[in-house]
C-alpha cells in the first residue's frame, strides 16, 4: 500500500522547509504533522502484519481443513468397517458357539444310544447263543430214538404199524394245545439259527456306527469353535481400538478446525479494522496536509473582468484571500516536500 504524506508547503511569505522562517503556529502545526505522520506509518506496518497474520491463518484453515477431511474418512472407515464386519463376526462366533454346544450335547446323547445298541446286540447275541444251544438239543433229541415214542404219540414220526387213518384218528384225539406241537418244534429248533445270524448283522452294523461316529469327533468343533472365537474378538478389539483413537484424533481435528476458522475470523475482522483505520488516517491526513478552501474554488475574484456592479464582489474576496492565508499555514504544495509511506 503506497499512500503519500504532504508536509507542510512554502508559505507565501517564506520557503516552509525553513524553519527560521516558519511562525510559531507553522511549526506547532508543523511539528503535529510529523506526528500524525509517524502515526500514520505505525497503522500502515500494521495493516501489514494484519495481512500477513490473515493470509497465515487462511492457509493454517486449509491445512486444518484437509486434516480433518482425511481424519474424518479413516475414522468413518473403521467404523463401517465395525458395522459391517466386527459386530457380525462377534454375534456369528456367538451363533457358533451355540450350535457347537447342541451339536456337542447331540453327539453325546447319540454316542451313548449307539452304546447302549452295541451292549444290546451284544447280550442278544449272548441269549440267541444259549436259545441256539437249545435249539440243537431239542434237534438232537428230536432224531434220539430214546424220545421215538413221545414223538410218536405227537404225531412227530409216524409208526410203521399205523396206517394213516389210524394217524389221523389219534390226531383228532389231542388236546388243542398240541395240534401244531410239530410246527412249532421245527420252528424251535431252526429259527434261533436265522435269530443269531440277525443279531450279528446288528450287532456288526452298530459297532461300525460307533466307530465312523467316533472318527467324525465332533469335539473337534468345540476347538474350533474357540480358536473362531478368540481370532474373532481379538479383530473386533484391534478395530474398537483404531475406532476410539480414530474419535479422538477425530475430535482433535475438530477442535483444532474450529479453532482455525476462529483464528481466521478473527484475523479477517483484525485486517478490516487495520485497513479502516488506516483509511481513516489517510482521508485526515488528506484533509490536513491537502486543505482547499471550497470559498476560493470559483470565487472569481481573480477575474478582473468580473461583475463590477456586484457591491458584496470585495467583500467575498477579502474572505477568500483571508482563506487563502489559512490554507497555507495548514499545508504546502511544493512537490518535492511529499513523503512516501509504503
Amino acid at each position: 500500500m503506497s499512500i503519500e504524506i504532504s508536509n507542510p508547503r512554502e508559505p507565501q511569505n517564506g520557503n516552509c522547509n525553513d524553519a527560521a522562517a516558519e511562525t510559531a503556529t507553522q511549526k506547532a502545526i508543523h511539528q503535529l504533522k510529523e506526528n500524525y505522520c509517524k502515526k500514520l506509518k505505525v497503522k500502515v506496518a500494521e495493516l501489514n502484519e494484519s495481512e500477513v497474520t490473515y493470509d497465515g491463518a487462511v492457509m493454517v484453515y486449509e491445512k486444518k481443513k484437509c486434516a480433518f477431511v482425511k481424519t474424518e474418512k479413516n475414522y468413518l472407515l473403521v467404523r463401517n468397517l465395525e458395522l459391517r464386519i466386527g459386530v457380525e463376526v462377534i454375534q456369528a462366533s456367538e451363533e457358533i458357539k451355540k450350535n457347537v454346544t447342541a451339536y456337542q450335547t447331540q453327539n453325546d446323547a447319540l454316542i451313548a444310544a449307539l452304546k447302549a445298541v452295541v451292549k444290546t446286540a451284544q447280550d442278544t447275541k449272548a441269549k440267541f447263543g444259549e436259545l441256539r444251544e437249545a435249539a440243537d438239543k431239542l434237534g438232537s433229541c428230536k432224531t434220539d430214538s430214546a424220545y421215538a415214542v413221545q414223538l410218536k404219540i405227537l404225531g412227530c414220526n409216524a409208526g410203521n404199524d399205523c396206517n394213516d387213518q389210524v394217524r389221523q384218528e389219534q390226531m383228532e384225539r389231542k388236546p388243542d394245545s398240541c395240534r401244531n406241537v410239530c410246527k412249532i418244534l421245527d420252528e424251535l429248533i431252526s429259527i434261533p439259527g436265522s435269530l443269531s445270524q440277525d443279531i450279528d448283522i446288528i450287532g456288526n452294523a452298530a459297532a461300525e456306527i460307533v466307530g465312523i461316529q467316533s472318527f467324525s469327533n465332533i469335539g473337534t468343533l468345540t476347538r474350533f469353535q474357540q480358536d473362531f472365537a478368540g481370532n474373532a474378538k481379538a479383530f473386533d478389539d484391534l478395530i474398537q481400538l483404531q475406532l476410539t483413537s480414530g474419535g479422538i484424533s477425530l475430535k482433535k481435528a475438530q477442535d483444532d478446525l474450529t479453532q482455525s476458522i476462529k483464528n481466521v475470523t478473527q484475523a479477517g475482522y483484525t485486517l478490516y479494522n487495520k485497513r479502516d483505520e488506516v483509511q481513516t488516517e489517510d482521508k485526515t491526513k488528506d484533509y490536513l496536509c491537502c486543505h482547499k478552501c471550497k470559498c476560493i474554488a470559483g470565487c472569481g475574484c481573480e477575474d478582473e473582468n468580473g461583475d463590477e456592479d456586484n457591491r458584496l464582489k470585495k467583500c467575498k474576496c477579502d474572505i477568500c484571500d483571508i482563506c487563502k492565508e489559512v490554507t497555507e499555514i495548514y499545508s504546502c504544495d511544493t512537490p518535492s516536500a511529499h513523503t512516501s509511506i509504503d
